[in-house]
């Protein structure tokens, strides 16, 4: 063990001494409702047998005691459970009185003993042996239960089948009897000691459990509200950081559409590139708290996932390259599979990103291959590898390795955790393989099954929209990002309405009906887009509405989606906002080219 290291390995907690007694008077209580019947019957053979030597009442006042003990025996011990006013160790006294005063009673019978014939004596002796026997269930071998009972009922017997010869005058055989019934005692005094030690045992096991359960369920617990608090805090540093860069990406938008050249369109391009990068950052953040909120659902299709691996080469070529890195593809085409594509890609993505990101020199390769009824689609690279005892941990949020000062090129450590996740969501296979200064190579093992008419259909270019005349209502608390949105939107042709809460919202929509409402999710004073757009519908009729919030927790992503309002994520780029404008105003449109 090194200096600093504290272990705390798992202890079998000892029952206190309450929760043996408390399980003892359950285990009375129980047998106590099965004993007082053949007891009873046992008594009146008993009283029966005195008859013969004794003068009627003395049998009958006996049967009288001993019927009555009986019966407040029964009743005592059966309310001994409820009687929870009182301590445990209490109410064991009680049932220890009620144990002697049954084996003083029993033990009266002994008395006729001298005036018994051998048959008799016999009776009366297997007929006590029993009950000293069954005492060591019923009580389960407590002390202070089995002897106060057992002593006064059964002790005498040694002795009295020793001093009282029968009529046989056999002396030697009574004697011996006396010696067996001496020993049959003493095993059973430890025959009652090994039981009590196994109840005692068994109660600690009990314990023990429940205490582990309970902190085993504490355990979860705490891992719940901890997962709960990181993706509050996710939510909300995610909502902070995309407030001033959705602002900024709606500048550097409106700027990317005016003609510029030089270097005033190098710097447009360069701030075009950063607000890309942080937003592909956040938008990690942001997968993460849908997977955690449950409203991604997959989208299936049926996809040719050569073609896939083509498009995406494709759109990672340049990066990759641009790393001093070769890209390879090794995929045939023909390989079908159902699937949601958008989701495919983006774990492709995010494998590639990786594998780009922390190889230094050499390649990174796309392979498909078919293996039975299994597409396997690996990404693999010449990076420097991971660790062995790392593997299993880079699938983690927020784990790198290799990255100490935490490098923010190097990402943020959620792909891999969005990998697996995303992989499960749509049924993939997840396989990581890894050699120090080697490589690493990461397998997806996708099901080939499910049919569909046809492939999807090809991409349609790229076209640009006209929103000119159209009135725009944009709703959000932040005033920067109401003066960036009305930027961008006069640069598309719009003329843009402003308001900060839902009384502003509605005192415009009343002057100008708006043809679109953009309203941000959460504003002021516990008002909501969704609150905003209810209101200005209500009044004006039925007017398109988008949802922009750079809110990310599960629950806000869950309202909007009972809402039945589209949500997009700050920050929303150009291409995105022009198609869902198009989208609500049915805007005419034409091709690039």
């Amino acid at each position: 063990m090194t200096e600093g290291t504290i272990t705390t390995p798992i202890q079998r907690a000892q029952a206190p001494r309450e929760e043996v007694d408390l399980r003892l008077i359950e285990l009375l209580a129980e047998q106590n409702r099965r004993v007082p019947l053949p007891v009873a019957l046992l008594m009146v053979l008993v009283a029966g047998l005195g008859l013969r030597v004794l003068p009627d009442w003395i049998p009958a006042a006996w049967l009288a005691l001993a019927l009555g003990m009986l019966l407040v025996r029964w009743r005592l011990l059966a309310a001994l459970p409820l009687q929870v006013d009182r301590s445990a160790a209490d109410r064991v006294r009680t049932a220890g009185f009620m144990s002697l005063a049954s084996g003083c009673t029993l033990g009266l019978t002994l008395f006729a003993f001298p005036m018994l014939d051998e048959t008799e004596r016999s009776f009366i002796t297997l007929l006590t042996l029993g009950l000293a026997t069954g005492a060591v269930g019923t009580t389960a071998g407590r002390s202070s239960l089995f002897l106060p009972y057992v002593v006064p009922m059964a002790a005498p017997l040694p002795l009295l089948w020793a001093i009282h010869p029968g009529p046989a005058q056999s002396g030697w055989i009574d004697l011996s009897i006396g010696l067996l019934l001496l020993l049959y005692l003493w095993v059973l005094a430890g025959l009652a000691n090994n039981a009590w030690r196994n109840f005692t045992e068994s109660v600690q096991i009990r314990y023990h459990e429940r205490a582990l359960n309970e902190q085993l369920t504490e355990a979860l617990e705490q891992a719940n509200q901890a997962n709960l608090a990181k993706t509050r805090f996710l939510a909300a540093a995610s909502h902070d950081l995309r407030q001033p860069l959705h602002t900024i990406g709606l500048l550097v938008a409106a700027l990317s559409l005016r003609q510029t050249e030089g270097r005033d369109r190098e710097v447009v391009d360069l701030l075009s590139q950063v607000s890309a990068d942080l937003s592909e950052q956040l938008d990690q953040l942001l997968d993460i708290s849908k997977l955690d909120a449950g409203v991604l659902k997959p989208v299936y299709k049926m996809v040719d996932l050569g073609e896939m691996l083509r498009m995406h080469h494709a759109e990672m070529r340049a990066v990759i390259e641009a790393r001093g890195l070769r890209v390879v593809l090794d995929a045939p085409t023909g390989v079908r599979c159902r699937t949601d594509p958008t989701l495919l890609l983006r774990v492709l993505r995010n494998l590639t990103d990786n594998a780009a990101k922390f190889t230094e020199r050499g390649a990174v390769t796309l392979r498909l291959r078919v293996e039975g009824g299994t597409a396997r689609i690996s990404v693999e690279d010449t990076g420097r590898g991971i660790p062995a005892g790392e593997q299993e941990m880079v699938f983690e949020e927020f784990y790198q390795v290799g990255n100490p000062e935490r490098d923010r090129s190097k990402g943020l450590g959620l792909g891999l955790s969005i990998v697996r996740r995303l992989s499960k969501l749509l049924g993939i296979g997840v396989d990581l393989h890894s050699d120090a200064d080697r490589g690493t190579t990461v397998t997806l093992a996708v099901p080939l099954h499910g049919q569909a008419d046809a492939l999807p259909q090809a991409r349609e270019p790229a076209r640009v929209h006209s929103f000119a005349g159209r009135t725009v209502l944009v709703v959000d608390d932040e005033r920067s990002v109401r003066i960036g949105m009305r930027v961008l939107l006069e640069e598309l042709g719009c003329s843009c309405l402003e308001a900060s809460c839902g009384e502003e919202a509605l005192r415009h929509a009343r002057g100008r009906k708006p043809d679109v409402i953009l309203a941000d999710l959460r504003l002021r004073n516990g008002e909501t887009g969704i609150d905003v757009i209810s209101q200005v519908v209500a009044a004006v009729g039925a007017t398109p509405s988008l949802l922009i919030s750079g809110d990310t927790a599960p629950d806000r992503l869950q309202e909007a989606q009972r809402a039945g309002i589209k949500l997009l994520h700050k920050p929303v780029g150009l291409p995105a906002l022009q198609g869902e404008l198009a989208r609500m105003l049915g805007a005419p449109a034409r091709r690039l080219g």
